[in-house]
């Protein structure tokens, strides 16, 4: 009987992300394809730039089509960055905090910042 509950429970995982794929359709109609450096922060970015970068960011959400289920992904998802016209701060103000620690937000962008510097060498 284990086995069979645990072929129903992979039958039903598998069925769950086909239907994740079909509800991020809205993906293909987002104004931010191929904009991703305006909207996840660069390692060690300061406040300032942050806030510059975040304004070019909202500008391109105003305008989406997609702004409103990218914002609800987001807070589903509890995703780092900018989101459907919303920042990791705004999503915690509002019950959504990112899960990631901030110590693994480093490790990440430091991580992306070697990887970047690699590809330039």
């Amino acid at each position: 009987m284990t086995d069979l509950a645990t072929r129903i429970d992979g039958l039903t995982l598998a069925a769950e992300y086909l239907l994740a794929d079909d509800r991020m359709i809205w993906v293909d109609e987002a104004a931010c394809r191929g904009e991703s450096d305006l909207f996840f922060a660069p390692f060690a970015e300061r406040p300032e730039a942050r806030v510059r970068r975040e304004a070019k960011a909202d500008e391109l959400c105003k305008a989406c089509p997609a702004a409103g289920p990218c914002k609800d992904y987001a807070r589903q998802n509890r995703e780092l960055g900018y989101w459907g016209g919303e920042s990791e701060s705004e999503r915690a103000t509002a019950g959504f905090a990112p899960t990631t620690p901030i110590i693994g937000r480093r490790q990440v962008a430091a991580q992306r910042a070697a990887a970047a510097l690699a590809r330039a060498i």
